[in-house]
């Protein structure tokens, strides 16, 4: 058997058992994420889609019983760590598992606002709806984040009513925030992270309850008699 066999043997077998041993990890991940994941997922729905995606991740969503959003969606999109370069390269480049949530509101918004890690690879594709957007005034989430939008008044009144204190807090795994007039509504873009569950959960609500209260009916006046 010559050498150079040998050495395209020895490659199939390392790429054969890294495949395998790359898709059983995704698989764990899937598994560990989704046990915190139906736990969230319970005070919204008793019943979800569920789209598997392999071993790179799946795909949920439901409708909320009782809440300002009216759909959402959930994405875990992991690596492919059954590629070894494709995965060492992803890795060198800055790129993450990711959580993806989608979510619709019943009252539209009519600003658009964005929230994005400086150094994040959305950046260039953000970039290209940024070009009539402002800047916001975000207190402390400006040290961590760009923070823009086309109406700034509208994303500060945001901000103000709990959805700054909840963007702050998950500024250690929080890639994107956006708000949009058209859907998804709301998008939340935050690297795997099993324990960010719940507050990415907590900041979601407090987004859609804030929305819920910019653009529902004014409240009523009583005049005492």
């Amino acid at each position: 058997m010559g050498w150079e066999l040998m050495i395209i043997i020895g490659l199939v077998v390392f790429f054969t058992v890294a495949y395998a041993f790359g898709a059983i990890r995704n698989r764990r991940i899937q598994r560990a994420f989704w046990g915190k994941l139906r736990l969230a997922v319970k005070r919204y729905a008793s019943k979800v889609s569920f789209l598997g995606l392999g071993s790179s991740g799946f795909k949920i969503a439901f409708k909320p019983r009782s809440s300002p959003l009216s759909k959402v969606e959930i994405s875990l999109v992991l690596l492919a760590r059954e590629m070894p370069l494709y995965f060492l390269t992803a890795l060198a480049l800055g790129r993450r598992d990711r959580m993806i949530v989608k979510a619709n509101v019943r009252k539209k918004p009519d600003f658009h606002f964005e929230v994005f890690r400086r150094e994040t690879s959305l950046e260039k594709e953000i970039a290209l709806s940024l070009k009539k957007f402002k800047d916001v005034e975000a207190g402390g989430l400006s040290r961590y984040f760009k923070v823009k939008a086309d109406k700034p008044g509208r994303a500060e009144d945001l901000l103000r009513r709990g959805v700054l204190d909840h963007l702050v807090s998950l500024r250690e795994v929080l890639e994107r925030f956006s708000i949009s007039r058209s859907q998804p509504h709301i998008l939340l873009i935050c690297r795997r992270d099993e324990e960010a569950i719940e507050p990415i959960f907590n900041a979601l609500d407090t987004a859609a309850k804030a929305l819920a209260e910019m653009y529902g009916p004014p409240r009523s006046r009583h005049r005492g008699t």
